[in-house]
């Protein structure tokens, strides 16, 4: 259970980063980056919210608060370095 949270938290970190680099895309109007990454940040976040979710209830809100800690790193590393 651990190490799934774990898992969750870092992956987390990395959609935020990619979230951060998709926004990036847009604003600099680099269409081709922004349409690929848009694709890759769905298809990992619906495939991280079928398994943080598949859980029962009690470790399902351990995986979301994994999730969601690793979100908050990865935007304030982001933003750091901007």
């Amino acid at each position: 259970m651990i190490l799934k949270i774990i898992l969750i938290f870092i992956a987390g970190f990395i959609v935020d980063l990619l979230v951060t680099r998709y926004t990036r895309a847009i604003a600099e109007k680099k269409i081709t980056g922004a349409t690929v990454l848009s694709g890759v940040i769905t298809v990992v976040n619906f495939v991280l919210l079928t398994v943080i979710l598949k859980d029962n209830a009690m470790n399902g809100i351990f995986n979301i608060l994994a999730f969601a800690g690793g979100n908050s790193l990865g935007t304030f590393c982001a933003m750091k370095r901007v």
